[in-house]
């Protein structure tokens, strides 16, 4: 038998499972790729997922799904979130704080887009020079930023609207 490395992407199949996918095969299924999991629910909501499967569609709209199945436990997942999130010091939606905790919170969060406020002024002040309009509204609608961000990248990028919307989005 030879030797397999470790980082290696390899699925060992049964015997059964080989038989099934040639069944598949000559019955015309087609191939659905690109999906990464699929999930059930039972009605005791268990959820069953199966990791990187793969799917098969029929002509009638049914769908055939090859891969290991698990037993997602959700409740698990959703704990550890909770855990991680007391942590970081987010307090869940359920837990009540003080007034004077609320007051601190709307202050901070008053302060901090006031900083992007004033940026975003500055940055509308750029005069659009030569530059369309509808290619300035084209980019803020495409890359979803500022008026002053797209007529600086559309300037930057001397009027191509394509290399200017892919700078903004990266």
């Amino acid at each position: 038998m030879s030797f397999i490395p470790e980082q290696s992407n390899v699925s060992i199949l049964s015997k059964n499972e080989k038989k099934a996918k040639e069944l598949i095969s000559k019955l015309g299924l087609k191939a659905l790729p690109g999906i990464s999991r699929v999930t059930f629910r039972k009605k005791d909501n268990q959820i069953i997922a199966i990791d990187n499967p793969e799917v098969y569609r029929t002509a009638g709209g049914n769908y055939v799904v090859f891969g290991e199945p698990k037993v997602d436990n959700f409740t698990q997942k959703l704990a550890a979130a909770q855990q991680q999130a007391q942590a970081s010091g987010i307090v869940p939606a359920g837990e009540d704080k003080s007034p004077e905790a609320i007051q601190a919170d709307m202050q901070a969060a008053a302060e901090a887009p006031a900083g992007e406020a004033s940026k975003a002024e500055e940055a509308e002040d750029l005069d659009a020079g030569d530059i369309p309009a509808e290619d300035i509204d084209l980019v803020v609608e495409q890359a979803n930023v500022s008026k002053g961000q797209a007529i600086k990248a559309l300037k930057e990028h001397k009027g191509d609207i394509v290399n200017a919307i892919m700078s903004l989005s990266k």
